[in-house]
């Protein structure tokens, strides 16, 4: 176990506080956020962590993201808890299937996959692709036998909205696909199960981004449990991060959301960019 200076500290805790603090501002995944700055401070020469590490240490501050924004949407009864238990199936899976599969990468080779996942996710933020939800007349078999059809009461517009889930099965095996990049990449998996379940299940998007929090933290338990049975974990950096992403989260949520707005989206995906392209190019060595 190798140990921290303070700075170093210091450092992976305003990192984390800041991902947090943005990623509350913009609605993505800190991870997106936390990985590549602390890359950057890696080559700057501020601190001393590889490149596995940083990622464990991502996936880690999942659980506390979830845990800390699961609890308002589970009180207001928004979260589908059995459709995320149902999807957390194959999400498990795949979190540690890639996972395992990381740790038989080099940092440079997941700096270019990383760094590809960011040109992806910058240019949605600069398309602003809103997710539209279908409308299915029929109920499949599965999601009734499961009892995975619910309602939640929307605030906005003052009623009880009932829905019906589709595709079930679909959605299952999809549901691998965002373990899978949680486990490889160290961030969520909402990216991946958000839009299966608002496109492919019919879930309400309000209800598929609650659920989604609840099933990135069994993403993160999993995926950090293999990690640190890999020892890719620093216990002094993942303690520090944490409290940053908490401190960072309780304000983001709490007194910037006003700030959020397209121009912020969009600037913000373009240093996404920056940061994949330099990512890319320091994992092809030329920088």
């Amino acid at each position: 176990m190798r140990q921290m200076d303070a700075v170093s500290l210091v450092i992976a805790f305003l990192i984390a506080m800041l991902a947090s603090l943005l990623g509350a501002m913009l609605g993505i995944g800190g991870g997106s956020i936390f990985v590549p700055l602390m890359d950057m401070a890696v080559s700057f020469g501020a601190i001393d962590i590889s490149f596995q590490e940083i990622i464990a240490t991502s996936l880690v501050c999942v659980i506390a993201t979830s845990n800390v924004s699961s609890v308002v949407y589970i009180r207001r009864k928004i979260t589908n808890i059995r459709l995320a238990i149902f999807l957390g199936i194959t999400n498990v899976m795949g979190a540690a299937a890639g996972a395992i599969l990381r740790a038989h990468f080099p940092d440079n080779i997941l700096r270019m996959i990383f760094g590809v996942f960011l040109v992806f996710a910058s240019v949605n933020m600069l398309r602003k692709r809103d997710l539209r939800e279908r409308v299915y007349n029929a109920t499949d078999i599965l999601a009734l036998k499961l009892k995975l059809n619910a309602s939640y009461y929307d605030e906005a517009e003052r009623k009880e909205v009932r829905y019906t889930l589709n595709n079930t099965l679909r959605g299952l095996l999809l549901g691998f696909i965002g373990g899978f990049l949680a486990g490889l990449l160290g961030i969520g998996g909402g990216t991946v199960n958000v839009p299966i379940m608002v496109l492919i299940l019919g879930t309400p998007q309000k209800v598929a981004a609650a659920t989604s929090l609840l099933i990135i933290g069994m993403n993160g338990a999993t995926g950090g449990l293999i990690d640190l049975t890999l020892g890719h974990i620093n216990p002094y950096v993942v303690s520090a991060a944490i409290f940053g992403i908490l401190i960072g989260a309780y304000i983001g949520t709490r007194f910037l959301r006003k700030l959020r707005n397209e121009t912020l989206r969009k600037i913000f995906a373009l240093f996404l960019l920056y940061a994949a392209i330099r990512m890319i190019l320091k994992g092809l060595g030329v920088i």
